[in-house]
């Protein structure tokens, strides 16, 4: 996995590769911390703003209208399943 290995901080982007690789395999929904109500979609949200982020720090996507996205369960990015 990749994904974040171009990112212009090399220490955020091991930090999201490994995050990215523990998150991937959970299911859809999972509760990750009943207390705050944390989930996986929760942090693959996360996962993806820092991917659309990670080189210039400045958000060249749009979650609003993207209809480009495939409907169903969110991920991390697709470049991170490699």
């Amino acid at each position: 996995m990749a994904a974040f290995d171009d990112s212009t901080n090399p220490e955020l982007g091991g930090a999201c590769n490994r995050l990215a690789a523990w998150v991937e395999p959970l299911p859809a929904g999972a509760v990750i911390d009943d207390r705050s109500g944390l989930t996986e979609q929760d942090l693959a949200l996360i996962l993806r703003h820092l991917h659309a982020t990670r080189q210039d720090g400045s958000n060249h996507t749009s979650d609003a209208g993207d209809s480009s996205r495939s409907p169903g369960r969110p991920s991390v990015p697709i470049t991170a399943r490699d």
